[in-house]
């Protein structure tokens, strides 16, 4: 079975509206996991309490009774037996190598006590010492488990008596462990007659308590393991024997078994609700055996009813628009804007998901003053970037876009505007003497630079530079502006925005290219005063990327696809630089 997560109430009130969450129930301490394909409630009671349902409903329950005490030291201390183990988890077992038990139909409006058995004492010290108690039953829903037997003490009538029946037998000294109950538990470890004398260890409710040897004592019995909490956790072991002078305590079996002791030192406590059995005690140290543990009831149901709902994935996101093209020569093109650049993050579920890479808008061209391209939107679930506005031409300005399209050169011509969130402005134009060189397109970290005249010649407007990113795995910077043309008596095309937008043209070189699926702007075109048309460059195409923490997925997906998927770290990254789906199943 895949793992569960946990979840809190604010994450079942997310999912109103709809989605079939209803609070069904009252009682204990309420917390909520995905598992088996539900959002389900989980109640857990540490101490005894009410389970009033509000419908009726039909629960899964784990009902853990408390331990019994370790025996104490008036000879060698048998282990304490683990309480009584019942569970209704599906895919799961009850103590003694049960089968899960049936779920329990509830009535709507009953108040159904539930009682949490309490660990036994451990036995008293000196000549006069007995076993240890038995623990305290746990009941809920008419279903009862028997609290764990108490490990033996070799003490007046007690003399080769075994360790007490229970949930699980505690544990012999120089006598047979105490019985299980059936479906709740095993039998304790018995008891050596030989040697140092060690005592049985507790049975646990996965397994049986181990005999106790010359040289140490008997290991409690394991317990079980469920995830009814959203997480695995053991419960139910049984306590260790203890040995009478020297050697080794039994140690307690895992699910929160104590250890028993030897020769000095004392035997431990079980753990807290686990029901697990207390350590037995010795002779030679005058201490009593250790208590078992409390016990404990946890009841789960569904509050999502449809088991095609899952737990929504949460996912970063990267996705950027096709950068703007350069404007067209006549009079100077500025440079086209940088595609939109989005980033964040958002909660997916189950659904194929259409994601669309906007592609980078066309050069504006030789012979005209045609601005640049707009680069198209690039989308994702319900996020869209807008595409970079095309470069300006001659008199006419930079368009509006993601970022905006620098100005064409004539006539101190405007950049485009870019979207608040997704872009900068376009620069404008330096031609106030005729000489036309054009402004950069803005990029997603800074506006484009501005057309510089100086009276016979000059260089035009940077595009802005892009911002950087670690969403692929490395630092990857994106959405920079295309450079403006030069002035066409002279001078430089303004560089392209963090080296990844195109150049603008200069007086003797065309455009460059900007880089793909990096959303930047084309560097614009060039009419120079020798009448020789230097061409501008597009933009280039966007793309969308988006990661999420394997672990999270693994939990409760069986498939995410779609573009190229690779992994860095902790995290799954699916990048698209063209147009596909992203399904998750």
């Amino acid at each position: 079975m895949k793992g569960a997560r946990t979840r809190s109430a604010q994450y079942v009130s997310k999912w109103g509206g709809g989605k079939g969450v209803v609070q069904k129930a009252s009682g204990g301490d309420i917390t909520y996991v995905y598992s088996q394909g539900k959002l389900q409630a989980v109640h857990t009671f540490n101490d005894t309490g009410t389970f009033t349902p509000l419908e009726a409903i039909d629960v899964e329950y784990l009902i853990i009774a408390g331990g019994g005490g370790g025996g104490g030291n008036s000879g060698v201390g048998g282990g304490g037996g683990a309480g009584g183990y019942r569970s209704s988890v599906s895919g799961e077992n009850s103590g003694g190598g049960s089968s899960a038990e049936s779920r329990a139909s509830l009535v709507a409006g009953t108040s159904y006590t539930i009682t949490v058995g309490g660990g036994g004492a451990g036995g008293g010290p000196g000549s006069g010492s007995t076993p240890g108690t038995s623990g305290s039953s746990s009941e809920a829903f008419s279903i009862t488990s028997t609290g764990g037997g108490g490990g033996n003490s070799l003490a007046g009538a007690n003399n080769d008596a075994a360790g007490l029946t229970g949930g699980s037998g505690g544990g012999g000294d120089r006598s047979a462990g105490g019985s299980g109950t059936s479906n709740q538990g095993y039998a304790g470890g018995a008891g050596a007659l030989s040697g140092n004398l060690g005592a049985g260890g507790g049975g646990g409710a996965g397994a049986i308590g181990a005999n106790g040897g010359s040289s140490a004592g008997g290991n409690g019995g394991a317990g079980v393991a469920s995830n009814i909490t959203g997480s695995s956790v053991t419960r139910a072991g049984g306590g260790g024997g203890a040995i009478y002078s020297s050697g080794t305590g039994g140690t307690g079996g895992t699910g929160g078994g104590g250890n028993g002791t030897s020769g000095s030192g004392s035997p431990t406590a079980a753990t807290a609700n686990t029901g697990g059995g207390g350590g037995g005690a010795t002779y030679n140290n005058g201490v009593s055996g250790a208590a078992g543990g409390k016990g404990v009831v946890i009841v789960r149901y569904p509050v999502i009813d449809d088991t095609n709902v899952r737990a929504p994935l949460d996912v970063e996101y990267l996705v950027l628009a096709g950068g703007g093209g350069g404007g067209g020569s006549d009079g100077g093109g500025g440079g086209g804007g940088a595609g939109g650049l989005l980033t964040g993050s958002t909660a997916i579920t189950p659904a194929t998901y259409t994601v669309t890479v906007g592609g980078g808008g066309n050069a504006g061209g030789n012979a005209t003053d045609a601005q640049g391209g707009d680069g198209s939107n690039s989308v994702f679930s319900s996020i869209t970037a807008t595409g970079g506005g095309g470069g300006g031409a001659s008199t006419k300005a930079g368009r509006n876009g993601g970022s905006g399209g620098g100005a064409g050169g004539a006539n101190n011509t405007t950049g485009g505007t870019g979207t608040s969130g997704q872009g900068n402005n376009g620069g404008v134009s330096g031609g106030t003497d005729g000489t036309f060189p054009s402004g950069g397109g803005g990029g997603a970290g800074a506006v484009g630079g501005n057309g510089q005249a100086n009276n016979s010649t000059g260089n035009g407007g940077a595009g802005g530079a892009g911002t950087a990113s670690s969403i692929s795995g490395s630092s990857v910077t994106y959405a920079g502006g295309g450079g403006g043309s030069s002035s066409k008596r002279g001078g430089s095309g303004g560089s392209g925005g963090s080296s990844i937008g195109g150049n603008g043209a200069g007086f003797s070189t065309a455009a460059s290219a900007s880089t793909a699926n990096r959303g930047s702007g084309g560097g614009g075109a060039l009419f120079n005063s020798d009448a020789v048309y230097r061409s501008g460059s597009a933009g280039s195409k966007g793309v969308v990327i988006v990661r999420y923490l394997t672990a999270d997925a693994t939990r409760n997906y069986t498939s995410i696809t779609g573009g190229t998927k690779t992994t860095s770290g902790s995290y799954t990254i699916h990048t698209f630089n063209d147009t596909g789906s992203l399904v998750v199943a």
